[in-house]
């Protein structure tokens, strides 16, 4: 398992220069540049523009100043934001705490939900509680992500009151207290549950599906000719082996669930990743635009070679030593 897991890390490694090329190719085919952001061409003069630009590297080689850039990124320097006057690690590090609270709390609406409804579905399979939740699922996959979010602040928001309707803390709290605490949870719940539910259809299906296919498994009638208790049988046998595909599609979840914030946030204008992300790509702060962009590519990097860490230890049949 560790040959394994050191073959994977060193694959990666070519992998993550392609990735840092077409992002940095992206950023070159956006319109304008880094200067655009900075000032008004209306007000300024052409041979202030162009020494500007050469005091930037604008004017450089595009070799070049990929070079620098990467050489930059090596050094954890991802340069400076022009909108908000800061470098843009510092700008990364006050929002991604609010983005990692979201991701966690819908990841384990998503999972909690998918496992009690693809359980019930699979062992009651074809009843009216399993076309229920059939229905309740392909509702789900229908649905984009901004039309629930605004159905939800709709409803929970503004019809019942439950949840606020935007920002991911309350104002005039000290930030550690343990009022701040219940604030931020208060403000991510609505977004995570809007977000974990869309994407819990797919996994209840999946689990639900496994689950009648695992039953009727040969193991499975000679677990049954034993005498063995159905409980035992469902517990142990079928459901362990059910959610192993589930496991594979956990790498994909840390990318396609910050990914989904970017809409969510936008939406909720919930202060994470993802609202940065927009507001950077409207107001042309390129430097946050890359840095972003590369870490959700990385961050799905990262997720399949965990994905398949953990399914080598759930099924010991593809442990490689």
């Amino acid at each position: 398992m560790l040959i394994y897991t050191i073959r994977r890390v060193f694959i990666m490694i070519p992998i993550l220069i392609m990735i840092s090329v077409v992002v940095f190719s992206l950023a070159l085919a956006m319109p304008g540049d880094a200067l655009s952001g900075q000032i008004d061409p209306a007000i300024s003069s052409p041979e202030y523009i162009e020494e500007k630009r050469e005091e930037l590297g604008l004017n450089d080689p595009v070799h070049v100043q990929y070079a620098r850039w990467a050489t930059g990124i090596l050094q954890w320097d991802f340069g400076r934001s022009f909108i908000h006057r800061m470098d843009v690690t510092e700008v990364i590090g006050e929002r991604l705490p609010n983005t990692i609270l979201l991701s966690v709390m819908s990841l384990m609406i998503t999972y909690v939900l998918a496992f009690f409804m693809g359980r019930f579905s699979g062992r009651n399979p074809y009843t009216v509680g399993d076309y229920s939740i059939q229905g309740i699922n392909y509702l789900m996959l229908a649905i984009p992500s901004f039309v629930a979010a605004i159905f939800a602040i709709f409803i929970f928001s503004f019809q019942l009151g439950w949840f606020p309707a935007t920002g991911s803390v309350g104002s005039g709290l000290t930030p550690g207290t343990w009022d701040y605490w219940m604030s931020k949870i208060h403000h991510t719940a609505l977004p995570a549950l809007v977000l974990g539910g869309l994407t819990t259809a797919s996994y209840t299906q999946f689990l639900r599906n496994d689950i009648i296919e695992n039953s009727q498994k040969d193991y499975v009638r000679t677990a049954r000719a034993k005498g063995t208790p159905e409980g035992r049988i469902y517990n142990k046998h079928i459901l362990r082996n059910s959610v192993i595909p589930i496991i594979t599609l956990f790498g994909f979840d840390i990318a396609s669930i910050i990914g989904g914030a970017v809409i969510i946030e936008t939406v909720f204008s919930f202060r994470g990743i993802g609202e940065l992300l927009i507001s950077s790509i409207d107001r042309r702060d390129y430097s946050v635009v890359t840095a972003i962009t590369l870490m959700l590519s990385v961050a799905t990097l990262v997720g399949n070679l965990l994905a398949d860490l953990i399914y080598g230890v759930v099924d010991p049949r593809i442990r490689v030593e």
